[in-house]
């Protein structure tokens, strides 16, 4: 029977060993981050190019120049709860509280039929929101100005086109039992709401984006 024997020098290498292989996943680690920063990548929150003596700011309510009345309050929430989000800036109740305001104005919302069925039946479509907006100090200089901020999500308009394997669908309230119920206006609606509520949020993040984070 062969027997083995451990030593205090195999334990000292086989402790410089760990300590070797400890040092070199940090500098992996180190390097994977500068790398994402390099190409491009922020992480959310991370800094603002503002400066540092604007820190409240105040959010008044959007202007809407659609028909769709809905957006006005989805729209200034998203800002609002994007901004505050962070901790790099605090969203304050009062002009008067502020350093800094923006102001948002909703240009437009468009439909824009993307499939069509062999009827010429309307299937899905892209909702396009546009957006300006304008940050600027409480005396009136400006800080950042965005005239056109876009942001598209598609919807469908009838229940064959909401596909039960889609993130959208795991996600939403609407039921795969159900699909064959729904007429094609009720989901097209429900459908629309949601999209209106994601669109809101992508178009919030990206003003704020735009508006504060650095870029890399």
């Amino acid at each position: 029977m062969r027997e083995y024997f451990f030593n205090a020098e195999d334990a000292e290498d086989t402790e410089e060993l760990k300590l070797r292989v400890l040092c070199v996943l940090r500098v992996i680690s180190l390097f994977f981050l500068l790398s994402l920063f390099a190409c491009g990548y922020t992480f959310q929150g991370a800094g603002s190019v503002l400066p540092p003596d604007v820190k409240n700011i105040y959010i008044p309510i959007v202007e809407n120049q659609t028909v769709e009345s809905g957006l006005t309050i989805i729209v200034t929430e998203a800002l609002r709860d994007r901004f505050e989000r962070y901790g790099v800036l605090t969203v304050v109740d009062s002009l008067s509280e502020a350093d800094a305001i923006l102001d948002a104005k909703i240009i437009a919302l468009k439909r824009q039929t993307k499939n069509v069925s062999s009827s010429d039946t309307a299937l899905e479509y892209d909702l396009v929101l546009y957006l300006s907006g304008e940050l600027k100090r409480v005396d009136g200089s400006p800080l950042w100005r965005g005239s056109s901020v876009k942001a598209t999500k598609s919807v469908g308009s009838t229940s064959d086109v909401v596909i039960a394997s889609s993130s959208d669908f795991f996600g939403g309230s609407i039921d795969s039992g159900d699909l064959a119920q729904l007429e094609s206006l009720d989901v097209f609606r429900g459908q629309e709401q949601e999209a209106l509520l994601d669109l809101s949020d992508d178009i919030a993040r990206k003003v704020y984006e735009n508006a504060v984070l650095p870029e890399f």
